[in-house]
């Protein structure tokens, strides 16, 4: 297959097989590099990983799910390295181009997976969510991203970073083969409506005044109730953005503990930095950003129960050129996890969408409580309705 746009890691094909007949029949499959694969090794986007690594003999058990439903495989994609980053680009591998904007970043981690999704190179991307990594590519190529409920969906045979955030997760062109896969996938169907969606104020004024405006218009476009509230937590977006991070680069080093001091110098410097710091987190540090994280899981826990869904900016800003300087990648990064870490901290499935005829491409989540994924769909599918 011919991929002008560096979304796939070019690997030797092998015969992976798919079930001839099922829901997903006639719908191609691009598989992130941190899943095994049969006939194939698994890199996770390390050149000292993939030396390591050999040919996988057996299949991970969720890419043996999409096959059974008739999913075929046409390859395994690009992924920043170890995981670890929203920005797309890997000093081994190269940065894929974002066919939506080939100036901008594509956005990782899924960044592959995404780009192969966006340039129509496949239309189901498996990929995985630890700090936004399907949700923020999705976004930047327009595509529809689905963070599943933590723990709903099989991991095993997947490279880990800081299991306690890790999730697949989905990428698709639009929102009806997305509910397809979440039925393949077994998650529970949706019956019912939300009571209400819910405009985070705090949340929103963090985002371009204009952008907001139009995610706004889009909410109350749609025939349902919407309310505004000040905060959803009692936290601030920063402290739960310090705490998330906290726990994330403590996992993110016990993850990689072993490659860093075997190999350090075969990871890149910015990676290598965050590994670090992992490592040098006290442990008082760490018991205070798990404390702070159960009390948010609590408090979202008591603001959804009812049936509410919460409408969430997928991105804090616009993302960076491909070629802009450390410092914005940095930036962007930094703002970005303030929202994309509360489904991490929560374990509560969120869904990004593009925003029909928003001239700015802005993407909207929605952000339900654990087991509402389908209810999601329903909903988005509902304010993108023409």
């Amino acid at each position: 297959m011919r991929d002008p746009w560096n979304a796939f890691v070019p690997y030797p094909d092998a015969d992976v097989r798919h079930a001839a007949i099922g829901p997903l029949s006639g719908l191609r499959l691009a598989v992130k590099d941190l899943f095994d694969v049969a006939g194939y090794p698994t890199a996770a986007g390390n050149a000292t990983v993939l030396a390591a690594s050999g040919i996988k003999t057996s299949m991970a058990p969720l890419v043996q799910t999409l096959l059974d439903a008739g999913a075929c495989f046409v390859g395994k994609t690009n992924t920043d390295e170890l995981a670890y980053s929203l920005i797309g680009g890997n000093i081994h591998f190269g940065m894929p181009i974002n066919p939506r904007d080939p100036q901008l970043i594509p956005g990782g981690s899924s960044s592959g997976s995404a780009v192969a999704v966006a340039a129509g190179l496949a239309d189901i991307g498996l990929g995985t969510d630890t700090s936004g990594s399907i949700r923020l590519p999705a976004a930047v190529n327009g595509l529809i991203g689905w963070r599943p409920t933590h723990g709903s969906l099989d991991n095993r045979a997947l490279r880990p970073l800081a299991p306690s955030f890790d999730v697949p997760g989905f990428m698709t062109r639009s929102l009806e083969p997305m509910a397809t896969v979440m039925s393949a996938v077994g998650m529970p169907t949706a019956n019912d409506r939300p009571s209400s969606i819910l405009i985070p104020e705090d949340i929103f004024a963090t985002i371009d005044d204009a952008v907001a405006d139009e995610m706004i218009a889009s909410l109350r476009s749609a025939d349902m109730p919407i309310r505004r509230t000040d905060t959803i937590a009692s936290f601030s977006l920063a402290d739960l953005a310090l705490a998330f991070i906290t726990i994330l680069q403590r996992e993110a080093w016990e993850s990689n503990k072993t490659l860093f001091e075997r190999s350090p110098e075969a990871i890149a410097p910015d990676i290598a930095a965050r590994l670090l710091s992992g490592s040098r987190l006290d442990d008082e540090e760490v018991r205070e950003a798990r404390r702070i994280a159960a009390l948010f899981s609590r408090q979202i826990d008591r603001l959804l129960c009812e049936n509410v869904i919460v409408a969430l900016p997928t991105l804090a800003m616009s993302p960076p050129s491909r070629d802009a300087e450390p410092e914005s990648f940095a930036a962007f990064r930094s703002a970005c996890i303030k929202l994309l870490c509360l489904s991490g901290l929560s374990g509560c499935p969120q869904l990004a969408f593009p925003i029909i005829n928003c001239a700015r491409n802005a993407s909207l989540s929605l952000f339900g409580t654990r087991g509402t994924d389908r209810m999601l769909v329903k909903v988005a599918q509902q304010l993108t309705a023409e």
